[in-house]
């Protein structure tokens, strides 16, 4: 299909992931990108390849006008809860992350011509403590596990992909990723990294809530994967780990340190806070189909990663 046709509608546009897939998208001149939000950015931040539409994937009406008006041949759906809300208004997380994403795949079935692709953004939610995995690391393959509400509506969201995929014959993804950090990273207890590079560049200290190893992703990163998944060739049903790198959080701050010499600002005071638990979180996740898959996704280095997150943030607090 000629790339200037594609007509992506992205759920969560706005969002940390949403910006970046938006940003990368737009400059590969992949199509026309719509914008499906609760609140819409200004004009000015939109353009002729990019519109954002009001809705609420807690309101099926909703859900089925932006996709019968904008009649995608591509869709990446990122809006959800995320895990303190589900936790917070479970009712709510329960109407957006399952009801809304069935309400949207079944809008979707209905399209006048047959989607190209659909991703959907998954979670190593879904899986449970690395204990229970081998050797090579957690695999897109091993067994659910999930340990909260919003692993197990997860859960839901891949199995609605593949009965989608399996009714549709649309070539579909499940994508799943573990913790995010840099630019647009601002919400929920796994932003403590990226809470901790503001608070340097504020020449703050700051106290990290738990201890162990986390699974990074950088954002910008994250937003290429979406969008690498959306356009590039693809067949089939498949459920992927998205690049990224494990690291001990020592190693993250030791990262933070040495890369924060290379700025104007008061020497990072980092430290675990007394209460510090072990991480719960899911780490080591095996990319090794991922790769294959889908070998144009970018991985940026740890080092890299934080040198760009420090800028950014340095950048953001002029203005």
């Amino acid at each position: 299909m000629n790339e200037g046709k594609r007509r992506i509608l992205i759920t969560g546009s706005t969002g940390c992931i949403g910006t970046h897939a938006v940003n990368h998208l737009i400059a590969e001149n992949a199509g026309e990108i719509f914008g499906f939000n609760r609140s819409v950015p200004k004009q000015s931040e939109q353009s002729n390849d990019y519109h954002c539409i009001a809705g609420d994937l807690s309101d099926s009406e909703s859900i089925k006008k932006v996709v019968e008006d904008v009649q995608p041949t591509h869709v990446i759906h990122l809006g959800a809860l995320q895990t303190p809300d589900c936790r917070d208004y479970p009712m709510r997380g329960l109407d957006i992350n399952v009801i809304g994403t069935a309400h949207l795949f079944q809008a979707c079935s209905k399209l006048k011509s047959p989607l190209e692709r659909f991703v959907f953004a998954s979670s190593s939610a879904v899986n449970g403590a690395r204990s229970l995995y081998g050797q090579d690391g957690v695999r897109p393959e091993d067994p659910y596990h999930p340990f909260n509400l919003y692993g197990y509506w997860k859960v839901a969201g891949e199995g609605m992909a593949q009965a989608f995929h399996q009714v549709t014959g649309t070539p579909t993804v499940s994508l799943r990723l573990a913790t995010t950090y840099g630019p647009g990273r601002d919400r929920g207890f796994t932003a403590a990294m990226t809470s901790a590079m503001k608070a340097v560049v504020k020449g703050e200290s700051f106290e990290v809530p738990y201890r162990g190893k986390e699974h990074y992703h950088f954002s910008l990163d994250v937003g290429a994967g979406f969008a690498r998944a959306v356009i590039d060739p693809f067949s089939g049903y498949g459920v992927f780990n998205l690049l990224g790198q494990t690291h001990m959080i020592e190693d993250f701050i030791a990262s933070i340190i040495k890369e924060s010499i290379h700025f104007e600002i008061k020497k990072p005071e980092i430290s675990f806070a007394p209460d510090a638990e072990l991480s719960p979180f899911i780490y080591e996740l095996n990319d090794e189909s991922t790769k294959k898959a889908f070998p144009m996704m970018p991985l940026t280095s740890l080092s890299a990663g934080v040198y760009q997150s420090l800028a950014y943030f340095l950048e953001l607090a002029k203005k």
